[in-house]
């Protein structure tokens, strides 16, 4: 029991404040890069959506226009 009032725990440890700058720094650039490479992704493929959109609505603009130029030529009657 006396042993054990006797003894104190110190706490030694030192944070390393240089390491933890580093690694923030760190942190901070590759966020940086990760933010760069996809903003220009973003645009690819923002681009690449807008081409496919106008693309669909011309293919459905064509086919809506041909088929009615099919449904014209069945419901004209011809006169003699």
């Amino acid at each position: 029991m006396a042993l054990a009032q006797h003894i104190s725990i110190q706490n030694t440890e030192k944070v390393n404040h240089h390491f933890l700058w580093k690694i923030s720094q760190t942190g901070t650039a590759l966020l940086k890069r990760l933010l760069w490479h996809t903003k220009g992704y973003a645009t690819v493929f923002g681009i690449m959506l807008l081409t496919f959109a106008s693309l669909s609505f011309l293919y459905l603009y064509w086919s809506g226009k041909k088929l009615t130029q099919v449904f014209q030529h069945h419901t004209v009657v011809e006169q003699k």
